[in-house]
Order: structure tokens, then sequence, then C-alpha cells
């Protein structure tokens, strides 16, 4: 083997992964892994956040809350053969309701062997402008939405890892009978994110 070549697999042998963790829910049977370092936002945060209207069930954040991926369940049934049909009433109800809109996507995807929309938008709200990557799909009778989002301003640092949790979802996940409720983040003021510092895995789990 070429010696340089050896020297230089050694040395990657010994560079430390990046800290993930995987975020488990219960009700619906799916996993999200995430940069570590991220955490469960108090349902006060969560309030706050998406005030004045009601916040969706689940929200994980960074520290400075600039970078959010948040989970639900909504009681309405979803066809997956009428998806296309879906996504001409999401696009009408979007333009009328969400303030500042811009649309950036809009089509019908495959993933963990369902069809899923998936639309991408700018959006305003308490005056910042947020890049949304919105994935929705059909789930035990109900429909599943997950959102994960960044400022704008933030976004060319925060694609990467919106574009790899995207990828990370996991449906149909077997859960552990006995599982310990991971305790939210407190409400805290935001607070400067952190970068990983040594490599590892961790699991936490809601229902």
């Amino acid at each position: 083997m070429n010696k340089l070549l050896l020297i230089l697999l050694t040395a990657l042998a010994w560079v430390p992964a990046a800290m993930a963790t995987d975020f488990t829910f219960a009700q619906a049977g799916i996993k999200i892994s995430l940069p570590d370092g991220f955490a469960l936002l108090a349902r006060g945060d969560i309030d706050q956040l998406y005030m004045p209207t009601r916040g969706p069930g689940f929200v994980m954040g960074n520290a400075a809350r600039t970078i959010t991926i948040s989970y639900d369940l909504k009681p309405h049934k979803l066809a997956s053969l009428n998806l296309g049909q879906t996504l001409k009433a999401f696009e009408t109800v979007f333009e009328q309701r969400v303030p500042g809109l811009v649309w950036k996507e809009r089509k019908l995807i495959e993933h963990e062997k369902q069809q899923w929309l998936q639309l991408e938008f700018l959006s305003k709200t308490g005056g910042v402008d947020y890049y949304n990557i919105m994935l929705i799909t059909p789930m035990k009778e109900q429909m599943l939405v997950l959102n994960l989002n960044s400022t704008v301003a933030e976004f060319p640092q925060a694609e990467p890892v919106l574009r790899a949790a995207m990828k990370s979802v996991a449906l149909n996940v077997a859960v552990p009978e006995m599982v310990i409720n991971p305790v939210p983040a407190p409400a805290t003021a935001a607070a400067p994110d952190k970068k990983p510092a040594s490599a590892g895995k961790k699991e936490k789990s809601a229902s």
C-alpha cells in the first residue's frame, strides 16, 4: 500500500465523528437523528416561539433556537393515492395564510417506502425571515408533519444539518416497552449555539 495513503488512513481513524442524538417518538414510531447540542424544547418555549398560534407537539432546537425541527401528528386522514391533489390544496391554503410566503420547492418524494409532500418556502414571523422545509405523510390514520427550519440569515450554515435530519427520519421504529421520557430543556434565554466536542451517540425517547 502506498505509504502516504496508509498515513492518511491511520490519521482518519483517530478523527472523532460528530456526536449525534436520536430522538424517538413512540406515538408514531418515528426517529430523527440530530447533532449533539439539540434538545427538546420546554412547552413554554414552544408556545413562545409559535405564539399566537398553537405550537406543535414536540420541537427540537439548537441552543440559540435559530434552528428548529418540529414533529406533530394531526387528526387528519391523508390518502397516499391522492397526495398530488393534497399538494394543490396545501399550496392554496399556505398562500392565503402564511405571512411573507415565497415558494422554493413543492413536490412529492418517496422516503421510507412511502410518499411525502415536501414543501420548502420562506415565511416571516415577528419580523424575522425563516426558511422552512415541511414534510407531510399519512401516518396511522393521521397526518405526520415535520417542519425543519432556520432563520434565512443562518440557512447557508444550517442547511446541511436540516438536509441530514431529513434523510435520517426513520419510520416504524420499535420503541422499548420501558421508555424514560426525556426532560425538555428548561426555558431559558437564547444562548450561543455550541459545537460538539467529542464522538458518540445518545438516544432520547418521547411518547
